[in-house]
C-alpha cells in the first residue's frame, strides 16, 4: 500500500480512518472521532450530534480504495464530504471526461486551472446537478502523474454551501503528498480541458 500524507488545518477536516484502531463499528468510531475533534476544536454543543452522525455515515462508506474526509465549516454549520482516489494508471482522455462530468449536470461546468504544492498543476470542474428534483453542487479535481492519476470529489452539497467548503477541500489537496507521485507537465492538457466546456445537455468532450 502506498504512503499518502496530508497536512491541513485541524479544524477544517476530520479524516475517516475506521479500522486503524482495531475492530470498531462505524458508530463507535464516529463517537470517538467526534469526541477527539470537539476536544481540540470549539464546536457548539448542539451540533456535536450532527457531526457525529455525519462521521458515522461516512464510516459506513469507507473502503480501502478511497480516502474520505468530513470537511467542517466554521462552528460546524457546514459539513461536506471530500473523497480522494489515487489510481495506479494515467487516465485516458475518456476516463478523465467520465470523472469530471455527470449526466445529471444542469449547467455547463465551471472549469479552473489549479496548482498545488506537491501534486503539481491540475484541473478542477464545478458542477451544478439535479437528481430526483433536488439541486446540489459538486467539485471535481484531477492531477496528472507519471503512471498515476489523483482524483478528488467534493460533495454533493447544497449549492449555497459550495463557497464555504471549497477552501477547506483546497487546503487538504494543497497539503497532500503521495509517495512515488511525480507530476507530469500538464499545462497543455489542462488548457484543453478548460476549453472543453460544453453547452447544456452535451457530454464532456474527451
Amino acid at each position: 500500500m502506498m504512503d499518502i500524507f496530508f497536512d491541513y488545518e485541524r479544524a477544517d477536516a476530520i479524516p475517516i480512518s475506521i479500522g486503524e484502531n482495531g475492530p470498531q463499528s462505524p458508530a463507535e468510531w464516529a463517537a470517538g472521532a467526534r469526541s477527539e475533534y470537539t476536544a481540540a476544536v470549539e464546536v457548539p454543543e448542539e451540533l456535536h450530534a450532527r457531526v457525529e452522525r455525519a462521521l458515522e455515515t461516512l464510516a459506513t462508506r469507507a473502503t480501502p480504495d478511497a480516502r474520505l474526509f468530513l470537511l467542517v465549516g466554521p462552528d460546524a454549520a457546514a459539513l461536506a464530504t471530500l473523497t480522494i482516489v489515487v489510481a495506479q494508471s494515467e487516465f485516458s482522455r475518456q476516463e478523465q471526461a467520465e470523472f469530471l462530468w455527470s449526466p445529471t449536470a444542469i449547467l455547463p461546468p465551471a472549469p479552473l486551472r489549479v496548482e498545488t504544492e506537491h501534486l503539481g498543476v491540475g484541473f478542477s470542474a464545478t458542477l451544478a446537478q439535479r437528481e430526483n428534483g433536488e439541486d446540489f453542487g459538486t467539485r471535481r479535481w484531477l492531477f496528472f502523474g507519471s503512471g498515476m492519476t489523483i482524483g478528488a470529489v467534493l460533495g454533493p452539497v447544497p449549492p449555497y454551501l459550495l463557497a464555504v467548503v471549497e477552501p477547506l477541500a483546497e487546503g487538504v489537496l494543497n497539503g497532500m503528498r503521495v509517495d512515488g507521485f511525480t507530476p507530469l507537465p500538464s499545462e497543455e492538457r489542462v488548457a484543453e480541458l478548460v476549453s472543453a466546456v460544453v453547452k447544456k445537455g452535451d457530454e464532456w468532450q474527451a
